[in-house]
């Protein structure tokens, strides 16, 4: 039961949201690397580096989501039609959450 709950604790939502997202942006470099180039290698390094700042985001939320930030720019600039757009918003937005979300909340007793 001990591994269920360090489970549980890793699969935040800024985790998950961050992963599809950089996991489409692979795709969408993929894609664009087939029939593009050079501009495809550059989404590719994007979408990987929003997945480090994916599992970052659960050791640090501030710097994980500057990281998730950088990457959905640099993917957006590096695909700007649609097969960048989902996975750039996707990321951003975790990269979002992630710094607005509170790492020293306590519970309240009631």
């Amino acid at each position: 039961m001990i591994i269920v709950e360090k489970f549980k604790r890793f699969l935040t939502l800024e985790f998950v949201v961050g992963v599809i997202g950089g996991v489409l942006g692979l795709q969408g470099g993929f894609y664009v690397l087939s029939s593009v180039g050079i501009d495809g290698v550059s989404a590719i390094l994007a979408s990987i580096i929003g997945l480090i700042g994916a599992v970052c985001v659960n050791l640090n939320a501030k710097i994980g989501g500057v990281i998730l930030i950088i990457s959905s720019i640099w993917l957006l600039i590096s695909i700007p039609t649609s097969y960048g757009i989902f996975g750039a918003a996707l990321i951003g937005v975790a990269g979002l959450m992630g710094l607005v979300r509170n790492d020293n909340a306590t519970p309240k007793n009631s």
